[in-house]
């Protein structure tokens, strides 16, 4: 006769978040208590039973915290469960002064936009308080893709039609003084300008591969950079983050260096999409798009991929294009909330709460809010 004895034990984790400017936080516990993943107030949380994993609730424990320019990650190692009692694992995440006391509604968001029933995109701007909307282009070709230069001197958009062609441009933050900088027969869109403005990044397809070119700012020197799309480049202008399914037949986030040396993969997420990653002010930071928990939503992640936290919990909606605004505490991007009209919105980067609640936790502002037109592409 055997005699099997099981302990009664348990473990559980508690976190305490400090700080936090009297603002909301976003806490994303999922991986110890499934879709704990919420805005809440600074203060101390208990999970008293882990998710199992392991054996019964022991292993590796991930816990991310995202207030305004603040993102941290810390990872707990359980052991298995005490014979009796609770074994308590504590983790402490110390936000800042400052840091979380929201994002400044400054600068200008540049913007394609196109009425839905003729589509013409043409080039916008607006405040990022709402004021001062200004057309930009007026012509019966698509302009589209635009992108700020750092000093926010200079635009560089797409220009063409779908049928024919698309080339990759340039004009002054006005409108004037509109330079072509290529003229290929394929297709040549979304550029990018480097921090220093002497050089493009840009999708092409002009050897038979989607990848990011490079080409001087005066149009001469194209060289291909990698199998690719969606080009961003790092503030220091020494890497580039892209989109890629050249690599692992998914779309994943990757950095590369100019030299097309030190290739790292960020994001790993089989038949689920990763896009549009975009480097913070200070370039500690990633914003992107994914689809990893089943809608289209925003994520940040630190530079070396560490701490992927999802930002918008709202499976029913469309984030996606997704810029910094330019003091690292806020987001812009284009977006569907409450019909089939893509518009501009800004939220801050603790995001919001719209699942299984009856009003949203932390909205964001629809910026454009047209009933009739599609607004993409921003550029902050």
């Amino acid at each position: 006769l055997a005699t099997v004895f099981t302990g009664c034990g348990a473990n559980q984790v508690t976190v305490e978040i400090r700080g936090g400017d009297g603002q909301l936080v976003r806490l994303d516990a999922n991986d110890v208590e499934y879709k704990f993943n919420r805005l809440v107030d600074a203060g101390t949380f208990t999970f008293p039973q882990p998710e199992s994993k392991i054996d019964l609730g022991s292993g590796s424990y991930v816990v991310n915290v995202s207030a305004g320019d603040y993102l941290e990650t810390k990872t707990l190692q359980l052991e298995a469960p005490p014979v009796s009692g609770v074994a308590d694992y504590k983790v402490v995440f110390d936000i800042p002064g400052g840091s979380n006391a929201g994002f400044e509604r400054a600068g200008t968001i540049l913007y394609a936009s196109t009425k839905k029933n003729a589509r013409n995109w043409d080039l916008f701007t607006i405040k990022a308080d709402g004021s001062d909307l200004k057309q930009l282009t007026d012509t019966r070709e698509f302009e589209q893709h635009p992108s700020w230069s750092a000093d926010g001197k200079k635009i560089l958009f797409t220009r063409g039609d779908v049928m024919t062609n698309i080339d990759i441009y340039t004009m002054d933050a006005d409108g004037t003084n509109v330079t072509r900088l290529t003229q290929h027969p394929e297709r040549d869109q979304r550029g990018a300008f480097s921090p220093d403005g002497q050089t493009v990044a840009f999708v092409s397809q002009r050897d038979g591969d989607v990848a990011i070119w490079l080409i001087d700012a005066d149009g001469a020197n194209p060289r291909k950079l990698v199998k690719g799309r969606e080009p961003s480049f790092s503030p220091d202008g020494r890497r580039v983050a892209f989109t890629s399914s050249a690599f692992h037949d998914n779309d994943e986030i990757y950095l590369i260096d100019l030299d097309g040396s030190n290739q790292v993969r960020l994001t790993d997420n089989r038949r689920k999409f990763d896009w549009f990653a975009s480097w913070a002010p200070k370039g500690d930071r990633l914003a992107y798009n994914s689809e990893a928990y089943g809608g289209q939503e925003l994520m940040v992640m630190r530079a070396n991929g560490e701490a992927k936290t999802r930002i918008s919990i709202a499976e029913k909606t469309y984030e996606q294009e997704t810029v910094w605004s330019p003091d690292g505490k806020g987001l812009a991007y284009a977006g569907k909330m409450d019909g089939d009209d893509y518009d501009i919105y800004i939220v801050g980067t603790n995001g919001f709460d719209l699942d299984d609640l009856n009003t949203p936790r932390l909205p964001p502002v629809n910026l454009t809010d047209n009933d009739d037109r599609d607004d993409m592409s921003p550029s902050w």
